[in-house]
C-alpha cells in the first residue's frame, strides 16, 4: 500500500485520476440539471387532456392500417394478431398488415390466424420478403406504401393493445399539423421478478415523467417504435423508414419534428407489452437501443443543432438525444473514486475545491431521482401503503439494474457513435403471462457467456473491493454508492451466467 500511495503522490497520476473522476461528476451534474428542469416543467405546465372526440358519423372516419412487424415470434405471434384484429374501428376502413420476415414455424401461425380473421370479416394482408434487408425498418418501408388509408398504427409482436386504442387516439389527427401519436407502454409481467420490476420502473420514469414533461412544454417527444400511429404523409415527407440506424423509430421522429410536424403523447392510453424475462434478452435489447442511439447522434446531432426549433425545444431535444452519455459517467465515478482515498494524504485533501464539484450531483440523487420514481410508481394508483410496499420492492431493483447495465450501454453507445456497423438482434419473447412458468422450457437457443459478461463480473468484484476499502478507511460517504455499484454489476453478471 505504501508503494501504491507513493505512485499516487505523483502530480501527473493524481491529475489523471481527478480529471477522470470529475468528468464523471460533470456528466451526472449536467444530467441532473436537465432532469431537474424536466421535473419543473412537469409540475408547472398543465397536462394534455383526452383526444378530441371523433365525428358522430362513422362513415367520415379515415381508413387505418395496423402494422405488425415480426421475425420468428412463435410464442407471441397469435396473441398480437388477435389483439390487433379486435381493435374497434369500422371494418370497411380497417386493415391489419402483418410484416412477417419469419423463417420458422411462425409462418404457419401467422397464416392460420390471418385466415381465421379474414373469415370474421377483417381485412388482413400478410407481407413477406425474400430477405431481411433493413430488418424492421426495411419491413416497414416495404409495407407502408401498401397501406389502405392515411394512417398507420404500429405494434411490436409482444404488445397487446386494448380494443379502444384507436378510438382514444385517432381524434388527435383532426389537427392537420399532428404527424404522429405515441401512447404509453404498459407491462404485462411487471411483478414477475426483480428484473422485470426494475425494467418497468426505468420505462415508467421515462413515459410517466420525461415524455409527459416534454409534451406539456411543447418540446419534441420520442416515437418509441410501438404503440403509436403515424400519418402516412408525415412518414413520406420526413423521408420514409430508413435502415441506416438500429433506432429507426427515433430517427424518423426526429426527422419529422425537425420538418415542423408535431407529435402528441397520449399518456392516458396504455398499451401493455411483455418485458424481457432473462438478463440475456434484456442486454440484447439495451445493446440494440444504445447502439441505435449512438448512430442517431452521429446522423442528426449537427442537423438538430441547426434546426429551426425554438430554443427550449431544441435544448431538451438535444438533452434527450445526448443523455445516454451520462452512462459512462457512472462507470468513471465507480472506477476512479476508490483511488481518491489512496495516497498521502488522500487526493481530496490536496484540493480544497473538489468537494464543491462533487456536491453538485447530490441534488439529483437526493431530490430529482426520488421524485421521478415516486411519480412513476404513483401512476399505478392504490392506497399509500401499497405504493410504499411497491416502492420497497421496485426501487432497489431499479438501482441495481441502472447500475449493472452501464458497461453494456457504454460499449454499444460508443460503437454506434463511431459508426461501427451492427446486425439487428431481436429480443426474444415468450408470452410469459399466458404460459406462466412454462416459458422457461420454451426458451430460444441458450446464450453464450460473452466478454461483456466477464467485464460485468470484474466491475462487480472491483466495487466489492472498494466497499472493503471504504470500511477499512472509514470512508462511509462512499460506501452506499460502491455497494450498489458492486451489487448491480454482480447481479447482471450472475443472472447472465445463470441463464446461459
Amino acid at each position: 500500500m505504501t508503494a501504491l500511495a507513493h505512485v499516487l503522490d505523483s502530480p501527473s497520476v493524481a491529475a489523471v485520476i481527478l480529471t477522470l473522476y470529475l468528468a464523471g461528476v460533470a456528466g451526472l451534474t449536467l444530467y441532473g440539471v436537465g432532469q431537474g428542469h424536466l421535473l419543473w416543467l412537469y409540475l408547472r405546465r398543465p397536462a394534455r387532456g383526452a383526444a378530441p372526440p371523433l365525428p358522430a358519423d362513422r362513415t367520415t372516419w379515415p381508413a387505418v392500417t395496423v402494422q405488425v412487424p415480426m421475425y420468428n415470434e412463435r410464442y407471441v405471434a397469435a396473441g398480437v394478431i388477435d389483439a390487433c384484429a379486435q381493435l374497434e374501428w369500422p371494418r370497411d376502413r380497417f386493415e391489419l398488415q402483418i410484416l412477417d420476415d419469419s423463417v420458422d414455424d411462425t409462418v404457419a401461425i401467422v397464416d392460420e390466424r390471418a385466415a381465421y380473421w379474414r373469415s370474421q370479416g377483417v381485412t388482413v394482408e400478410v407481407v413477406r420478403r425474400s430477405d431481411r434487408v433493413g430488418y424492421k425498418a426495411g419491413a416497414l418501408a416495404e409495407g407502408t406504401p401498401r397501406v389502405r388509408g392515411a394512417f398507420a398504427a404500429l405494434f411490436d409482436a409482444d404488445f397487446r393493445p386494448t380494443p379502444d386504442f384507436l378510438l382514444r387516439t385517432m381524434g388527435w389527427f383532426a389537427d392537420e399539423g399532428v404527424g404522429a401519436v405515441q401512447a404509453r407502454w404498459g407491462h404485462l409481467n411487471r411483478v414477475a421478478s426483480w428484473l422485470t420490476r426494475g425494467q418497468a420502473l426505468v420505462l415508467d420514469a421515462f413515459f410517466v415523467v420525461e415524455q409527459e414533461a416534454r409534451d406539456r412544454a411543447g418540446c419534441p417527444i420520442r416515437f418509441n417504435g410501438s404503440a403509436g400511429i403515424w400519418r402516412v404523409a408525415t412518414v413520406a415527407d420526413a423521408g420514409g423508414w430508413q435502415a441506416d440506424t438500429l433506432s429507426e423509430d427515433y430517427d424518423l421522429c426526429l426527422r419529422a419534428q425537425m420538418r415542423g410536424w408535431r407529435m402528441v403523447y397520449a399518456r392516458d392510453v396504455v398499451a401493455p407489452a411483455e418485458l424481457p424475462v432473462t438478463m440475456h434478452d434484456y442486454k440484447v435489447q439495451q445493446r440494440r437501443w444504445a447502439r441505435g442511439r449512438g448512430q442517431v447522434i452521429r446522423k442528426h446531432l449537427v442537423a438538430l443543432w441547426r434546426s429551426p426549433l425554438p430554443p427550449l425545444a431544441k435544448a431538451h431535444t438535444m438533452f434527450d438525444l445526448l443523455n445516454i452519455l451520462v452512462v459512462p459517467s457512472v462507470v468513471l465515478i465507480g472506477v476512479m473514486s476508490p483511488w481518491l482515498l489512496v495516497g498521502t494524504p488522500p487526493l481530496p485533501a490536496r484540493h480544497d475545491w473538489w468537494w464543491v464539484t462533487d456536491l453538485l450531483q447530490r441534488p439529483f440523487q437526493a431530490l430529482v431521482l426520488p421524485t421521478f420514481l415516486w411519480l412513476a410508481l404513483r401512476s399505478y394508483g392504490g392506497r399509500l401503503r401499497g405504493q410504499v410496499t411497491d416502492a420497497c420492492r421496485s426501487v432497489p431493483a431499479f438501482l441495481l439494474l441502472i447500475t449493472g447495465i452501464n458497461a453494456v450501454i457504454t460499449e454499444a453507445g460508443l460503437l454506434g457513435i463511431t459508426g461501427r456497423a451492427a446486425p439487428f438482434q431481436r429480443t426474444s419473447k415468450y408470452e410469459q403471462v399466458a404460459t406462466r412458468g412454462g416459458w422457461q422450457q420454451s426458451r430460444y437457443r441458450p446464450a453464450t457467456v460473452g466478454a461483456n459478461t466477464w467485464i460485468d463480473g470484474a466491475l462487480g468484484a472491483y466495487g466489492a473491493a472498494a466497499c472493503v476499502l471504504d470500511a477499512w478507511m472509514g470512508a462511509w460517504y462512499w460506501l452506499p454508492f460502491h455497494l450498489f455499484f458492486s451489487l448491480g454489476f454482480l447481479a447482471v453478471f450472475f443472472y447472465s451466467v445463470r441463464r446461459s
